[in-house]
């Protein structure tokens, strides 16, 4: 769980806070950007478009959205909060990755674009939406294995598992495979 997160956003659900102009790192993304969620409720959120899996110097991978602001525009932290509050905090408390991972789905598309597979959760839909795709003979993908917050693995595979993995393209460099639900696409992002 992320813990600093859910404090923010639950902070966020009784006043936004605006600009921090007061902390030491304002401002961390852009001037005049929004502080009230300071550590995003969504990470990691497996969306090409706001990070990318690295390795990092322990050798280990997390997901680094160190380019993302997102969740620090004025109108997104509304629309955040707005969603979460219809829910009792209690439910939000004892939510996992999946739970926020739809979350944001239907907060950027207006409904979940992933999809069960078993007791693992397929996100490439939601990274394909934000790229052009071309239909490929043959592609493979990431099964990543998460425990809280933390990756704990990550395998390329070329065909779905259903042992509770989540599924995210294969990122070269500008370039997303994966497979559609359909067939194997190589996306531009």
């Amino acid at each position: 769980m992320n813990e600093r997160g859910l404090i923010d956003l639950f902070s966020a659900m009784n006043n936004l806070s605006g600009p921090a102009e007061e902390c030491p790192y304002y401002p961390c993304h852009f001037e005049g950007q929004d502080c009230s969620i300071c550590y995003c409720i969504f990470y990691p959120c497996f969306i090409y478009k706001f990070g990318d899996l690295v390795v990092s110097s322990k050798g280990n991978y997390v997901w680094s959205c160190k380019r993302c602001d997102w969740v620090h525009g004025k109108e997104n932290v509304e629309e955040i909060v707005s969603y979460f509050s219809s829910f009792p905090k209690q439910v939000i408390v004892e939510s996992g990755w999946e739970f926020f991972s739809k979350a944001l789905q239907e907060i950027l598309f207006g409904f979940e674009v992933g999809y069960r597979i078993g007791k693992s959760y397929n996100l490439m839909p939601a990274n394909f939406r934000f790229a052009k795709c071309r239909k490929v003979e043959k592609g493979s993908f990431l099964m990543v294995k998460l425990s809280n917050t933390e990756i704990r693995e990550v395998r390329v595979t070329s065909e779905f598992s259903v042992e509770g993995y989540i599924f995210i393209p294969l990122k070269s460099g500008k370039n997303l495979i994966g497979h559609n639900g359909d067939s194997f696409v190589e996306c531009e992002l």
